[in-house]
């Protein structure tokens, strides 16, 4: 479960948001709406002026990024030096988790990665695959999926069985669209406008 009730300036953009629930939930909104912002605050990566951020019933606004147990992944979210099992397993490492091979399989499996080599030899939508299966693996309390999901190639299926892998390992996924259909990918949609978010509803 997250839930957030935040206040923030960036420059002369305001911030005015809150969200409460679990599973799968779409962030839908235009650009400069203010989806980026609003993910950034969750994470930690932007200092809120007031209000609060739980992750599991566990108050996290004030802890530093890498104490959050929140993963944010952008389109650049990727390790250019490590090889696709290596990354894969990247975030799990450094948590001190050693997934199954069983695990990691199915993640791959699931995520469509069946390729090798160095992650900076992937298209675009292959090292994000890659990236997101890092997150998974890595176990956080939630994931933060800023505009990636529109890079991936079969991404209505890609996004289920995400969401799927997420829900078996208890992990809230936020994920953001410029559609509202893209809703229909979660179990839960919330629309940001002008930095100010409305009810979160069913798709």
């Amino acid at each position: 479960m997250i839930e957030t009730k935040i206040r923030a300036h960036v420059g002369q953009f305001k911030l005015d948001a809150e969200l409460q629930g679990g599973g799968v939930i779409c962030l839908a909104g235009k650009n400069g709406s203010g989806k980026t912002t609003f993910l950034k605050a969750l994470g930690g990566f932007l200092k809120v002026d007031e209000g609060y951020v739980k992750v599991g019933g566990r108050d996290i606004t004030h802890l530093p990024v890498e104490k959050r147990g929140v993963v944010m992944i952008t389109p650049s979210s990727f390790l250019p030096h490590l090889r696709v099992d290596s990354h894969i397993l990247w975030g799990a490492k450094l948590k001190g988790r050693k997934p199954s091979n069983e695990e990691v399989s199915k993640v791959k499996s699931e995520l469509g990665i069946n390729f090798e080599g160095p992650a900076r030899d992937l298209s675009l939508g292959m090292h994000e695959r890659v990236a997101l299966a890092t997150a998974l693996l890595a176990s956080p309390r939630a994931i933060l999926v800023d505009e990636v999901f529109s890079n991936l190639h079969e991404r209505e299926n890609f996004v289920r069985s995400f969401g799927k892998l997420a829900r078996e390992r208890g992990i809230d996924v936020i994920f953001t669209s410029q559609d509202e259909a893209d809703g229909m990918l979660s179990e839960h949609l919330c629309v940001i406008k002008n930095g100010l978010t409305g009810a979160l509803v069913p798709p």
